[in-house]
């Protein structure tokens, strides 16, 4: 919608351009005509980032921006999930965006990283401690999925210190109390629950809870 508006916008300043460079003019004028259309501000709404192509759009025509181009920047920058770049003309932008929400963290070659609620890993300088660590082997769709599944149970994610993924995609829970919830290869709603039922047991001596064998669930103290 918004592409179509700035065509229509344009044809009419190309037929006004037109119209006067075919009629004797003033230049004055038409330095200050294209100064009219020169974006002098912008407006950024949301968490404060500075955003280098937004900032780069300063004096450039209003006319001739690359709508394509500026929508792309949510592929440079992974910590967005959303975005959007409205124009008041003659000379002024709209920008409204927000950053994603941290779901995990994840240690990589001595590198802190953060899964966000977009679906997309990306660097931050903030830190976040109320959410757990992924360690293992994944892929970012399986992540994205095994993520999902684990904040949608009755679980409180401050309390899991590690969510540790095996190379057969099954998943262990480690939580800040030293106990250890090991998960079949396949896990639903029920099954979820179900290992929230006995993590709640008041027993201070079970530690692991295995889950791992089809309709049977061990107990162990160590």
């Amino acid at each position: 919608m918004l592409q179509k508006v700035d065509k229509k916008i344009k044809i009419y300043f190309y037929l006004f351009i037109f119209l006067f460079l075919s009629s004797p003019f003033n230049f004055n004028f038409l330095k200050n005509l294209e100064k009219k259309f020169q974006i002098n501000n912008i407006d950024i709404q949301g968490d404060l980032l500075n955003l280098k192509e937004i900032n780069n759009q300063l004096n450039k025509n209003i006319f001739f921006l690359d709508n394509t181009e500026l929508k792309e920047i949510t592929e440079n920058y992974f910590i967005l999930k959303k975005f959007e770049i409205k124009k008041i003309y003659p000379n002024k932008l709209k920008v409204k965006f927000e950053k994603a929400k941290p779901l995990a963290k994840i240690l990589k070659d001595n590198n802190l990283y953060y899964l966000g609620n977009n679906g997309k890993i990306y660097s931050s300088n903030e830190k976040y401690k109320s959410i757990p660590y992924i360690t293992g082997d994944y892929s970012l769709e399986n992540l994205n999925k095994l993520i999902k599944i684990v904040y949608d149970s009755p679980f409180e994610i401050s309390e899991i210190n590690t969510i540790k993924i095996y190379p057969s995609k099954r998943f262990d829970l480690r939580f800040k109390n030293k106990k250890v919830i090991k998960f079949p290869l396949v896990v639903d709603e029920n099954i979820m629950n179900n290992a929230f039922n006995f993590y709640n047991i008041k027993d201070k001596n079970i530690k692991i809870i295995d889950m791992r064998l089809e309709k049977k669930i061990i107990l162990k103290n160590e």
